[in-house]
């Protein structure tokens, strides 16, 4: 039960970041209609990464989102600002009464609860321990910005990549282990489960990642880990232009386990770039410290 609320309460979490790739401004940009031509993977990386968004400082004041599981549905919306590489800061809200604010820095996660009058206050490896997968909180930023070209270059990534044309879009796969694909390939379910006991959980996690042949935007991103069986898929949709870089404003979270499923949809508007400076972040006095 402890599992399950800490993923739930980091999936809300995630969610409300993600609207750091939100823009109001300039034209909307859906996905293009446009031929993919072949293209070798390391050509394709690069236009990635010249189109990564650039930004220091990023806010949105207003978001929905929409929570699904196993429960129902609910809905919140809120508001956010980053201070790039540094800070996330949000607070959430539902029915506008306000909920909770919550803090990520690339060391800790902090989340004070204004309903229970509590905080919580972990380190940023929690996150690693809710998904089951390798997640630093600069990972977490490439990923909710549509930054796609950072999780390539990221060390807890480092894998060989391969390139195909899927569905008029360029798809990137990162390649397991040779002795895991051997295994998975064969059947072989004995030397597949000791190779589980003996190597590091990363080497059982696979991703691809499908890009815009025009735009060289991300349109969707998949993880599996096929040890824990944890299947986590975000799409992107729906991107806009501001101060010269393009974010996605849909974004839709969905998270498998045996356990669980979960799925989070994501709608942005109203951002601005390099123009928040309040960073602050205050825990009011009489609240709770609150453990999983």
């Amino acid at each position: 039960m402890r599992t399950y609320k800490r993923t739930y309460f980091y999936l809300l979490l995630i969610a409300t970041l993600a609207i750091m790739g939100a823009t109001s401004c300039s034209t909307s940009r859906r996905a293009a209609s446009y031929e993919a031509k072949p293209m070798s993977t390391n050509k394709i990386i690069r236009k990635i990464e010249r189109g990564a968004p650039s930004f220091k400082s990023y806010e949105s004041n207003r978001i929905s989102i929409s929570y699904t599981d196993k429960e129902g549905r609910s809905n919140f919306s809120g508001q956010f600002k980053i201070d790039h590489d540094n800070r996330i800061i949000f607070t959430l809200r539902k029915l506008s009464i306000p909920v909770g604010r919550a803090l990520i820095t690339p060391d800790s996660v902090v989340f004070v609860n204004y309903f229970d009058k509590n905080y919580i206050r972990d380190n940023i490896s929690s996150l690693q321990q809710a998904f089951g997968i390798d997640i630093d909180y600069y990972m977490l930023q490439a990923l909710l910005t549509g930054d796609i070209g950072l999780l390539f270059n990221n060390p807890m990534f480092d894998k060989e990549l391969e390139s195909l044309i899927d569905d008029n879009q360029y798809r990137i796969d990162s390649k397991l282990n040779a002795r895991i694909d051997k295994a998975i390939s064969k059947g072989n379910e004995r030397k597949l489960n000791r190779y589980m006991k003996r190597m590091n959980d990363s080497e059982f996690t696979s991703y691809s990642a499908w890009i815009d042949p025009r735009q060289f935007v991300i349109r969707k991103l998949t993880f599996n880990d096929i040890k824990n069986e944890l299947q986590l898929a975000v799409h992107y949709d729906n991107y806009k232009l501001i101060d010269k870089s393009l974010f996605p404003q849909n974004i839709e979270i969905v998270y498998v386990t045996p356990i669980q499923n979960m799925k989070l949809e994501i709608k942005l508007s109203k951002a601005a770039v390099n123009k928040e400076k309040d960073f602050s972040f205050n825990i009011p006095e009489k609240f709770d410290h609150f453990h999983f």
